[in-house]
């Protein structure tokens, strides 16, 4: 089985079993003021395989996967997936602007993004890294010097790119799938982003190689809205903590990430 295809017996005994341990002691989900009621409307920013993308006409991924179980466990109905890209997200217009009631897009937090959004517990480490083709030649970050160095907007692997690839020619993509284009059409000759995203692209693609990562500490965290979003936010953290407990994350963990 592919491994970013899911099965619909495996998503049928999560959801079942996270609404079984449901977090409903931590609050009550009908007290929510969501954009649709009864369900979660959720932001996200695809293609980003394995965390966020469409599959078979719907959104899928490990991010996504897991809001499915914690609004399951929340006594929800479900989630509604807007693709809405990434600036939306951590700027906090989505979520201000009643598009989206949180965002899940492999979000870093930062003291910076804090400023404009609040952040869930952290759900996933995030370190970055260098994705170049096979043949290409590079090696490390020092052998990109004078080449194009492909990079997602606003995102962390811009900032660590801006900071240590001095040499290189940045060039800045809005769209995370247009990274891959661009090392595809030789636009860029390296990709430099987030460790599990580029890891994702090798299982898929035999002609490229992660030949570098850095250690930085990242976490990623979901997104709200800085003000009136206090008890989504805290029956969020709840689910999350169920999750944990009852092992249902780690077989989301598991399904995604391990072979």
């Amino acid at each position: 089985m592919n491994r970013y295809r899911r099965s619909a017996v495996v998503l049928t005994a999560l959801a079942l079993l996270a609404a079984a341990c449901g977090g409903d002691d931590d609050g009550d989900a009908g007290d929510l003021d969501l954009v649709t009621a009864g369900t979660l409307t959720v932001c996200t920013d695809a293609p980003y395989p394995p965390m966020e993308f469409e599959e078979d006409g719907e959104f899928t991924g490990f991010d996504i996967e897991l809001m499915r179980a914690i609004a399951d466990t929340m006594g929800l109905d479900g989630i509604e997936v807007i693709n809405s890209g990434f600036e939306p997200i951590t700027s906090g217009t989505a979520m201000e602007s009643g598009q989206c009631d949180l965002a899940a897009a492999s979000i870093t937090i930062t003291e910076e993004r804090e400023e404009n959004v609040d952040f869930s517990d952290p759900y996933f480490d995030g370190d970055q890294s260098l994705l170049t083709k096979t043949d290409s030649g590079v090696s490390t970050l020092a052998d990109v010097a004078g080449e194009r160095l492909a990079v997602q907007t606003g995102t962390t692997g811009e900032t660590y790119a801006e900071e240590n690839a001095t040499d290189a020619e940045i060039v800045s993509f809005d769209d995370p799938g247009d990274l891959f284009l661009a090392l595809e059409s030789g636009d860029a000759v390296a990709v430099l982003q987030d460790l599990v995203i580029n890891t994702g692209r090798v299982l898929e693609d035999d002609t490229v190689a992660v030949v570098e990562t850095y250690q930085t500490d990242e976490e990623y965290g979901f997104a709200v809205k800085e003000e009136g979003a206090e008890e989504l936010l805290s029956q969020v953290n709840a689910a999350l903590g169920d999750l944990r407990d009852d092992g249902t994350y780690d077989d989301i963990y598991a399904e995604w990430f391990e072979a």
